[in-house]
């Protein structure tokens, strides 16, 4: 069990919501208005190689302009050349627009319910993710902007996780001791490693292959209540 925690922050892509029915099957979407007719399947695979080849170094500085254009390179990376529409600006803005609509994403099972019970418990809630504007957007199309004191998106504050700006800044607007914040992400990078230098407690969630040795890890949200005591 975890004591003394006042507040938590949860990651946000990955962690309390997902791309629904799928990345590739809305990039496939997408594309087929423009003319190009893709499969799902290998649009999903390749876009997690671009995602994983792009995320690989963090940046330390971010702002709008800075997160479209790097949108833009990860699509280019994904789509071959020879499959891209012939008017790709045109495609990129409506698929840009189109991941800003609360129908392509899903709370994870128990989100909600966990976050509604953390904040009966007197705890505070917040989001601190690497994501831009559009995250707001979604969140006005969930339940999840009801129950949240705070969001903290890398692109309004100019830097990303795992930079441990973005999550002193956190610290700060709540006034808490390190002691006194739990993160909660789906990343060891980007989340549970930065929390701990900083004296945060962080719980790992979902499933993961291999988990060094004194990372607390939950399956989902309901674990996490149990771990919080609450």
């Amino acid at each position: 069990m975890i004591n003394g925690i006042k507040g938590v922050y949860f990651d946000a892509g990955g962690t309390l919501l997902h791309p629904h029915p799928s990345v590739g099957e809305i990039y496939a979407l997408v594309l087929k208005r423009w003319g190009v007719d893709l499969p799902a399947e290998p649009l999903q695979s390749a876009f997690r190689a671009s995602w994983n080849h792009l995320t690989r170094t963090a940046r330390d500085f971010t702002d709008e302009n800075s997160e479209k254009e790097w949108w833009r390179n990860l699509v280019l990376m994904t789509i071959e050349e020879s499959q891209r529409p012939e008017d790709f600006g045109g495609f990129f803005e409506d698929l840009y627009v189109s991941f800003a609509r609360p129908e392509y994403w899903r709370l994870h099972d128990g989100a909600l319910r966990c976050l509604q019970t953390v904040r009966s418990a007197g705890l505070k809630t917040g989001i601190i993710s690497n994501w831009d504007h559009r995250l707001r957007s979604i969140l006005v199309g969930m339940p999840l902007g009801e129950v949240m004191d705070d969001i903290i998106i890398s692109s309004e504050v100019g830097c990303e996780k795992p930079n441990p700006k973005i999550f002193l800044e956190g610290s700060k607007r709540w006034g808490f001791e390190p002691g006194e914040l739990l993160y909660v992400g789906d990343s060891l990078h980007h989340d549970i490693e930065p929390c701990r230098k900083l004296g945060w407690s962080a719980v790992l969630i979902h499933s993961h292959e291999q988990v060094p040795p004194g990372v607390s890890v939950v399956q989902g949200f309901e674990e996490l209540c149990e771990l919080l005591g609450i």
